[in-house]
């Protein structure tokens, strides 16, 4: 049986229940065609690189097993019928427990998954709304602006200055 690293992406919005008959199908689907879960790790909830489905998060999930053909092609079905998994895919690995101890060290214990969790919700009280970004992005912009404009104006008096300082010597040299 060949080692194969599992990676799929469920939708945000499904409850625990939800996640739950979800995972158990897809370890049916695997057992019945012949192959065995052997680590089993949730990432996590993460920003996507791009909107899927509406969705600009997904709770990411990676699995280790052993299998054939017949049991990626079983996998890759059940993950069509699904309007629950946003994407998925299936790799071959060479060493399962190597990958397996990878994964395991990107991801936090626990205990510290649940301290940074609440750590970061209270430090951020409420989400900036689109507008709000765009608003501050272009108040930004502006003030940007404006600061080049006194920079300018600033080097612009100055240049004066020293023009009026040098006729001043000039003068005084001739007199």
């Amino acid at each position: 049986m060949t080692g194969l690293e599992l990676v799929f992406i469920t939708d945000p919005a499904l409850s625990d229940k939800e996640l739950e008959s979800l995972q158990k199908n897809i370890k049916m689907s695997l057992s019945k065609s012949e192959g065995k879960l052997v680590h089993e790790y949730v990432w996590g909830r993460r920003r996507l690189a791009y909107e899927i489905e509406g969705n600009d998060f997904g709770v990411y999930h990676t699995w280790y097993f052993t299998g054939s053909g017949k049991t990626v092609d079983e996998l890759q079905r059940q993950f069509g019928y699904s309007d629950n998994v946003l994407r998925h895919q299936i790799v071959k690995v060479e060493d399962l427990d190597t990958e397996a101890a990878f994964m395991q060290s990107l991801i936090p214990p626990k205990e510290e998954r649940v301290e940074k969790e609440s750590s970061e919700e209270s430090s951020q009280p409420k989400q900036e709304t689109e507008k709000d970004v765009l608003a501050n992005s272009e108040n930004e912009k502006s003030d940007e602006e404006e600061q080049i404009e006194a920079e300018n104006q600033s080097e612009s008096d100055k240049e004066e200055s020293d023009s009026s300082a040098q006729e001043d010597d000039s003068e005084s040299l001739e007199a």
